[in-house]
């Protein structure tokens, strides 16, 4: 989990730098100031659900690929959830709201996966 966490963490300060230069220059007109809290929501989420993961694969290889899948629904219906809700109530930033949340989805979940399939070969 150690390692987990220090790639992360290291993924989540690439993706602000990334952010902090795109958003000072060419996307300038479409900064947010909910963007920072967007890359540590992700951060959080995808750090607790890794932890989650982790725990169930060393308790029983067998139930890992059904709890897998069911975690990861959650968490998905979790951040449709929130997406839903935020754009129900900022209609005027939804489009670059879902733009970055979608992005930062797709970066964080290939990301668990490729780790996690890292854990689980082993």
């Amino acid at each position: 989990m150690k390692k987990f966490l220090i790639k992360s963490t290291i993924l989540t300060v690439i993706v602000f730098v990334l952010g902090t230069i795109l958003y000072s220059t060419i996307l300038k007109p479409f900064f947010l100031v909910i963007i920072p809290f967007e890359v540590l929501f992700f951060y959080l989420i995808t750090n607790l659900v890794h932890a989650y993961l982790l725990n169930i694969s060393d308790k029983s290889a067998t139930r890992f690929t059904s709890k897998y899948l069911a975690a990861s629904f959650f968490k998905m219906f979790f951040y449709l959830a929130v997406a839903i809700v935020f754009v129900i109530f900022n209609r005027e930033i939804a489009k670059p709201f879902l733009v970055n949340y979608l992005l930062l989805y797709v970066v964080y979940t290939i990301f668990e996966v490729n780790e996690l399939s890292r854990v689980v070969k082993r």
